[in-house]
């Protein structure tokens, strides 16, 4: 058999494997990366590999907006927000396993922190979402908030704070 067969069957197998061990790993217990993060990842990448994997899935998962729906995602998703106005997050936890911290850093205009929010990722859950709290004195402008999986940044998303009056306070986008 040439190397390039040998390669091939490796693929497969590993394939295999992935698919048996279902939604978790058969090693580690750690949560199977999505199979769009998995096709994404070069071929060589270490074990560690899987925990970004897991980071990307969850930074791309992450919504912004002003209402909730019932099972607790962004129902009405926006990027622009009014000064005391409701501002939620939600992020797909599907590919982090129960037990993992998450963590929410606010930042404003100027790279002031405005506050921290945390939870712990439940059994089951899929989805898990937080309020921004009181943000009727942050100031008007270009705002964004970090994402943090067990202590690592995976990625942060930018949003906009209005000034109360103003026209485009009044509308959700």
């Amino acid at each position: 058999m040439n190397n390039s067969r040998i390669a091939v069957s490796g693929l497969g197998l590993a394939a295999l494997v992935s698919l048996a061990c279902g939604i978790r790993s058969c090693a580690s217990g750690e949560p199977a990366a999505s199979p769009a993060a998995v096709a994404s990842a070069p071929a060589s990448a270490p074990a560690a590999g899987a925990a970004d994997a897991a980071r990307a899935v969850l930074v791309n998962s992450v919504v912004l907006g002003h209402s909730l729906s019932p099972d607790g995602s962004v129902g009405a998703p926006g990027t622009t927000f009014p000064q005391g106005g409701p501002l939620f997050v939600s992020l797909n936890v599907s590919a982090v396993s129960p037990g993992t911290e998450v963590k929410l850093s606010w930042y404003g205009p100027t790279g002031n922190g405005e506050g921290d929010d945390q939870l712990v990722v439940p059994p089951g859950a899929n989805v898990v979402n937080f309020r921004a709290k009181d943000t009727s004195a942050w100031p008007p402008g270009p705002h964004r908030v970090e994402i943090w999986a067990r202590g690592a940044k995976a990625g942060e998303k930018t949003f906009t704070i209005t000034a109360s009056g103003s026209p485009a306070a009044s509308s959700p986008r």
